[in-house]
């Protein structure tokens, strides 16, 4: 029985910028809740293992399934640019953006509508869903600094201080989100509640 064709560039030797980004990729993966941090690990040790393109397809299977042209170039989608990368940023730094400075006059819908429309596993997806997860904890916040404070009315610096934080975080993550900056919400990091965002990925070597 002759073997399977292999495409010859499948032999080749996995370049820095191929690896770097199959990690990145792994990682939106992760954000995005597609893997757990045992998966992720075990696939990030494969990455940095692998040694020619073969061997780093492995850390996708099952993860994506590559295109009828991608096959035929012995390349994956996961980890060779199909599309310019300042245009992929340039567009996705747009969405995160919105999805951000749009809470404040949309409340959650703004953020809801990036997440939607942002790629799986992008950094903008991820933006929009800790910037829809920050507008339902400041909320929460808010109208439970306003119900303590029928209870005693000091208490109600709660809401104040819940609405002051989510307008001045909110103007924050969406100026580096258009800046394309790495920022994680300081309130995500201290409140356990998730309802579309994950924790951010470790640092890696860590």
């Amino acid at each position: 029985m002759t073997p399977a064709y292999e495409h010859p560039s499948l032999n080749l030797l996995v370049s820095d910028e191929q690896r770097d980004r199959a990690v990145d990729w792994l990682q939106r993966a992760y954000a995005d809740g597609r893997l757990t941090e045992v998966e992720l690990d075990q696939r990030l040790d494969q990455v940095f293992a692998a040694r020619t393109r073969k061997d780093l397809n492995l850390a996708f299977y099952g993860l994506v399934q590559p295109t009828s042209t991608s096959q035929a170039l012995g390349t994956h989608p996961a980890y060779a640019p199909l599309v310019s990368p300042q245009v992929r940023d340039g567009a996705g730094r747009g969405i995160a953006a919105f999805s951000h400075f749009s809470a404040l006059v949309t409340w959650i819908f703004g953020p809801l509508i990036g997440y939607m429309v942002a790629p799986v596993g992008s950094e903008a997806k991820r933006q929009a869903a800790a910037a829809f997860d920050f507008t339902l904890i400041s909320t929460g916040g808010m109208i439970a600094g306003g119900i303590l404070s029928e209870i005693w009315n000091p208490l109600g610096i709660i809401a104040g201080i819940s609405a002051l934080a989510w307008f001045l975080l909110t103007i924050v993550g969406g100026a580096k989100a258009a800046a394309g900056e790495a920022w994680e919400n300081p309130v995500l990091k201290l409140i356990p509640v998730r309802i579309l965002s994950k924790p951010q990925p470790r640092a890696l070597g860590r």
